[in-house]
C-alpha cells in the first residue's frame, strides 16, 4: 500500500508539472498596422505596440532601403529617441497598457515621400528572446484635373490621329484610359462612356513633390462610324487602395470624321457589353443624292474560318436570309425602295447573342445606279469589327499552402514565421491583360489595403461565355500582427480594394497553441529563445481597434482555466489509476493459493520489480470436507479451482498465464 501511495504521488507531480510547464507565458511580440496610408502634406497617426516581461528591454523602428537599414526611433523603459530627420517631423509618445505591454503613438506632421514612404521592421529585444513585425507607410494624393488635346479634329476616315492625356496625377504612379462615348444616327443616346485603350506604364515623370506628371499619347485610326462621337482619357491605379482619391477625368473632344464612300457601315455599339446590350449593324447611305436607285442592300460577316459569307439582303421591300441559323436569333428591317431612305438593319438580341460567334467583322456592299453619267454603281465598306466586353463574375476561394510544400492545405492557423502561399484562380473577363489582385485587412483595420507583395500570374486561358481565366499567387509572411487577418482576391476592380466584381475571401489566424512550451517532464519550462523573426508565446494580443484591458482579461481568463481543467482531469485520472492498483492487489491477497498454484505463479516469466506475494496457509480440512457425498476426493478440484480464479483476474486486467508481468510482479507505466 505505502508503495501505491508512492506511485500516485509520482504519477500525481508528473501530470500537475507538465500542466503547468505548458502554460507558462514567454511573452515576447510586436503587433503593427500592416499598411499605414498617409496623403502627402497631411498628419498621419499610428501606433504601434510591443509586449515583453521585462522593463530594460529595447524597441526599436528602422526603415528598410536598399543600402541597408536606417534607425527611425528606439525606446527603453519608455524613453523615446528619434533620428534627426523624425526628430522635427513627428512626435512620439510612449505609455504602459498593462504590466507586459507598452504602447508607441506616432504622429506625422506633414506626411513626406522622401522622409516617410518605405518598408519598416519593428523589433523588441527582452530577457527572453527577440521579436520584429514589418509595416509599409504608402504616400498618396489626389490627382488633379486632367487634359485631353487631339492631333486633329477634323479627320477623313483611316487617317490615324493621337491624343495626348496630361495632367498632374498625383500618387501613386498611375495606370492611364482613353474613353469614347459612341453615337448612333448623331446622338448618345444616353451612352456611357467606356475604355478603348489603355496603359499601365504611362509616358511621365515624378515631381520633387512626389506626385506624377502624365503626358501620354494614344493614337487612334478612326472610320466613318467615329463621327461625332465623344473622347475623354482618365486615370486608375493597379495597387488596391484603403483611401479613396478623387476622380480625375478630362475635357472631352468630338471628332468630325468624313468619308468618300456612299455606303456606310455601323454597329451599335462599337463594344457590346456581352449578355447586357443587343448586337446591332446597320447598312446606310453616306451620300444618296449620288444614286438614282437602288437594286439591293447585302450584309456579310466573317466565319471562323476566315470567309466573309452573305447573311441577310434587302430587294426592293424584301428581305431575304442566306443564313438560316442567325435568322432563328436575329431581326432584320429594311428597304432598298428610294435612296434617302435606303438601309439594312440587323439586331441580334442581348439574349441570343452568342459569344465569340457574333463578335466579329461584318461588311455591307451595295449595286445601283448612279446619276448623271454615272450609270451601274457598286460598293463595298472596310470591314468593322464588333468587340464586346464582359465583366468577370466568378472567382474561386483562394487556396493555401506553406511555401515550398507543393501541397494545399485546409489549415487556416500558422505560427508566427510561416510563409505561406495563396492562390486564387477564376475569371477576368474579356480583356486578357486583366489580373486578379490581393488586399488584406487585419484585425481592427477599417478598410482592405493592397498587398505591396508582387504576385505571379499564371498565362490566360479561355473560358466558357467569352471569359477569360487565370490564376494569381502571392507569397505571404505570417507575423505577430496576423491575429485575424483576412485576404480578399478580386478581378474587374476599379481603384479601391473590394470594389471588383468577383471576389472571394479567406482567414488566416495565429496558431497561438503551438508557441508554448511542450515539456510534460519537469515542472520547469523549458523555454527557447526565439530568433529575430519569430517569438514563442502565450499570450495577451494588442491591435489596433482592440480593448486592451478586455483583451488582457479574456485571455488571462483563458490560461487560468485552462490550468483548473487540466488539474481537475489529471487528479480524476490518478485517483482512478490507485483505485484499480489497490483493487488488484486486494484481489491477488484474497486467492487461495495452494503449493502447486504458488509453485506455477512463481516459475512463469520475469520477477522485475516484484511487489512480495502475499501467501494465506489453508486450514486443515476435516474428513467430511474432503469426501464428498458421493465419495470423491475433492483436493484436486480444489487445487484446480484456485488456479482458475488466479487466470480469471489476470485476464480481467489484460494479462494471461505465462506472461512476464504475473499477478506478483506486475507494475504500471504511466507514459506522458
Amino acid at each position: 500500500m505505502e508503495q501505491n501511495t508512492f506511485t500516485a504521488l509520482i504519477l500525481f507531480s508528473v501530470f500537475f508539472g507538465g500542466s503547468i510547464a505548458q502554460t507558462v507565458p514567454v511573452t515576447t511580440y510586436v503587433t503593427t498596422p500592416k499598411v499605414i496610408e498617409a496623403k502627402l502634406g497631411e498628419e498621419a497617426r499610428f501606433y504601434l505596440t510591443y509586449t515583453t516581461p521585462d522593463n530594460s528591454s529595447e524597441f526599436t523602428v528602422s526603415r528598410l532601403g536598399a543600402n541597408g537599414t536606417e534607425e527611425i526611433l528606439r525606446v527603453v523603459d519608455l524613453t523615446v529617441t528619434t533620428n534627426a530627420n523624425w526628430t522635427m517631423a513627428a512626435n512620439v509618445q510612449t505609455s504602459a497598457v498593462d504590466g507586459d505591454t507598452r504602447r508607441v503613438n506616432v504622429t506625422i506632421y506633414q506626411t513626406d515621400f522622401v522622409t516617410h514612404e518605405g518598408d519598416y521592421v519593428a523589433m523588441v529585444t527582452g530577457s527572453d528572446g527577440a521579436a520584429q513585425d514589418l509595416f509599409t507607410i504608402r504616400t498618396l494624393a489626389s490627382p488633379d484635373q486632367l487634359s485631353l488635346s487631339v492631333s486633329s479634329r477634323d479627320v477623313s476616315e483611316g487617317t490615324p490621329i493621337q491624343f495626348t492625356c496630361s495632367g498632374n496625377t498625383g500618387r501613386p504612379e498611375p495606370v492611364v484610359h482613353l474613353l469614347q462615348r459612341e453615337t448612333y444616327n448623331g446622338t448618345n443616346q444616353n451612352a456611357t462612356f467606356h475604355r478603348v485603350l489603355s496603359d499601365t506604364s504611362p509616358s511621365g515623370s515624378f515631381l520633387e513633390n512626389g506626385t506624377f506628371s502624365l503626358s501620354h499619347n494614344f493614337t487612334w485610326t478612326p472610320t466613318w462610324q467615329d463621327n461625332l462621337v465623344e473622347f475623354r482619357c482618365d486615370i486608375s491605379y493597379n495597387i488596391g487602395l484603403g483611401t479613396a482619391l478623387s476622380s480625375a477625368q478630362s475635357n472631352q473632344i468630338t471628332l468630325n470624321v468624313t468619308s468618300t464612300k456612299i455606303i456606310q457601315i455601323e454597329t451599335k455599339p462599337q463594344i457590346v457589353r456581352y449578355k447586357e446590350e443587343d448586337l446591332v449593324v446597320v447598312c446606310t447611305l453616306n451620300k444618296p443624292e449620288t444614286l438614282q436607285n437602288l437594286f439591293f442592300l447585302q450584309l456579310k460577316r466573317r466565319s471562323p474560318s476566315g470567309t466573309l459569307n452573305n447573311v441577310v439582303s434587302v430587294t426592293g421591300a424584301t428581305i431575304q436570309w442566306q443564313d438560316q441559323t442567325l435568322q432563328n436569333r436575329a431581326n432584320v428591317t429594311g428597304t432598298v425602295a428610294s435612296p434617302p431612305t435606303a438601309h439594312l438593319s440587323m439586331v441580334i438580341r442581348k439574349d441570343s447573342v452568342q459569344c465569340p460567334l457574333d463578335f466579329t467583322e461584318y461588311e455591307c456592299s451595295l449595286s445601283g445606279f448612279g446619276t448623271g453619267a454615272t450609270g451601274a454603281f457598286s460598293e463595298i465598306t472596310d470591314p468593322v469589327k464588333v468587340s464586346y466586353t464582359v465583366q468577370p463574375m466568378l472567382i474561386e476561394t483562394p487556396k493555401v499552402r506553406e511555401a515550398g510544400s507543393g501541397v494545399d492545405t485546409s489549415q487556416r492557423e500558422f505560427r508566427n514565421g510561416t510563409v505561406i502561399e495563396l492562390t486564387c484562380t477564376g475569371q477576368i473577363g474579356s480583356d486578357q491583360n486583366a489580373t486578379i489582385r490581393w488586399c488584406a485587412k487585419t484585425a481592427g483595420a477599417p478598410t482592405f489595403t493592397g498587398l505591396s507583395n508582387a504576385a505571379v500570374h499564371s498565362m490566360t486561358t479561355s473560358g466558357p461565355n467569352c471569359q477569360n481565366i487565370r490564376s494569381s499567387t502571392v507569397t505571404y509572411n505570417i507575423t505577430s500582427s496576423d491575429i485575424r487577418t483576412e485576404f480578399l482576391c478580386e478581378s474587374g476592380y476599379s481603384s479601391q480594394c473590394n470594389s471588383g466584381t468577383a471576389k472571394q475571401f479567406v482567414t488566416i489566424s495565429l496558431d497561438l497553441t503551438k508557441d508554448l512550451p511542450s515539456s510534460t517532464t519537469s515542472t520547469t519550462p523549458e523555454v527557447t529563445t526565439p530568433s529575430t523573426t519569430t517569438s514563442t508565446t502565450t499570450r495577451k494580443v494588442v491591435t489596433q481597434g482592440q480593448n486592451t484591458g478586455e483583451q488582457a482579461e479574456s485571455n488571462t481568463g483563458l490560461i487560468v482555466g485552462a490550468v483548473v481543467g487540466g488539474v481537475v482531469v489529471l487528479i480524476v485520472i490518478i485517483l482512478v489509476l490507485v483505485y484499480f492498483l489497490i483493487l488488484r492487489r486486494k484481489s491477488a491477497g484474497e486467492s487461495y493459493n495452494t503449493t502447486k498454484a504458488s509453485s506455477k505463479s512463481s516459475s512463469g516469466g520475469s520477477t522485475n520489480n516484484q511487489i512480495p506475494e502475499i501467501k494465506i496457509q489453508p486450514r486443515k480440512k476435516t474428513n467430511k470436507e474432503v469426501k464428498d457425498t458421493e465419495g470423491y476426493d475433492n483436493e484436486a478440484l480444489d487445487e484446480e479451482r484456485v488456479a482458475r480464479t488466479q487466470n480469471g483476474a489476470r485476464e480481467s486486467m489484460g494479462l494471461s498465464n505465462g506472461h512476464s508481468n504475473g499477478v506478483a510482479d506486475e507494475h504500471v507505466n504511466v507514459r506522458m
